[in-house]
């Protein structure tokens, strides 16, 4: 059997889930969002944080009503303080209750997805290191496992009900979709590809591969064909959030920018919050929050 330590390795090199020092800690902040008459939209220097301590609380997903935020928190094991586990965490922005939804004490939880009222998708870490893509019942906490011969899964969108565009670990990480209704082994896409899948409303998928530290959107529509956008990421920088139908917004150091195939203009600086390498962002389904992830010293 593997070791916790040894998954915690795995998880650590395969799905790049952090970079941090011994002097930073990972935090998440939900900022305002308006847009003016003119059509533009801006930003507000006005934290809401929904954590706040040392430690790795990281990717955020809004709820399909945009009054929750999912997130996974690291924290130590209840029965071996010197290891850690991660679970999945839900902020009700109504109340401020904070409550963890999975409290497994053998397996870890990353990457929570909506998926419908009664369920978010996760991917899922056994004590023998399977990374599964899994549904979560929000009321029982009950796990179920979805194609255990598709592993390991460290990312994923789901495309319809029962077909899920996943980034699959491996020499290389590649692009393959899940299909629950289906035991044939799925195709390979695309290889070096990056970590963040966005859903758009039409059900297509849009995600990055990476060339020369580049990472350069691409999406893939319902017969799983890719087409490329023309939009390129700024170097180093592979997460983004869909602003609307032609720009995103991405984390660069302590700014967020505007991206689009037409060029990059800066949004906000939030230099002035002590906000530092940004990284995964999620934007509220009204457009009227903007949660991020970031290094605080």
């Amino acid at each position: 059997m593997v070791t916790y330590v040894k998954r915690v390795a795995v998880i650590l090199l395969g799905l790049s889930l952090w970079k941090v020092s011994h002097a930073e800690s990972q935090d998440i902040m939900v900022l305002p969002v308006s847009i003016d008459d003119a059509g533009s939209y801006h930003i507000a220097a006005e934290p809401l944080h929904i954590t706040y301590r040392e430690g790795y609380d990281n990717q955020p997903k809004f709820s399909h009503d945009g009054q929750s935020l999912f997130f996974t928190r690291m924290q130590p094991r209840v029965d071996k303080a010197s290891e850690a586990q991660t679970d999945i965490y839900r902020y009700q922005f109504g109340s401020g209750k904070l409550s963890n939804l999975t409290e497994t004490e053998e397996h870890s939880e990353y990457s929570a997805t909506p998926y419908d009222k009664s369920h978010i998708s996760i991917i899922g870490v056994n004590p023998a290191g399977q990374q599964h893509l899994r549904l979560v019942n929000l009321d029982t906490k009950k796990h179920q496992s979805l194609r255990t011969d598709i592993e390991p899964v460290g990312y994923h969108a789901w495309m319809t009900d029962t077909q899920a565009a996943v980034f699959v670990l491996g020499d290389v990480m590649t692009l393959q979709v899940l299909d629950t209704e289906s035991d044939a082994k799925p195709d390979v896409l695309a290889s070096n590809i990056g970590r963040c899948f966005e859903r758009l409303p039409s059900g297509d998928v849009t995600l990055t591969l990476e060339r020369d530290g580049v990472h350069q959107l691409y999406q893939l529509n319902q017969e799983h064909q890719l087409q490329s956008l023309d939009i390129s990421l700024p170097k180093g920088v592979q997460d983004y959030v869909w602003l609307d139908d032609e720009t995103v917004i991405v984390g660069n150091n302590s700014a967020l920018e505007l991206v689009s195939s037409k060029g990059r203009e800066l949004l906000i600086d939030l230099a002035s919050l002590q906000v530092n390498g940004i990284s995964r962002l999620a934007l509220s389904p009204d457009k009227t929050k903007l949660a991020l992830v970031y290094n605080r010293p």
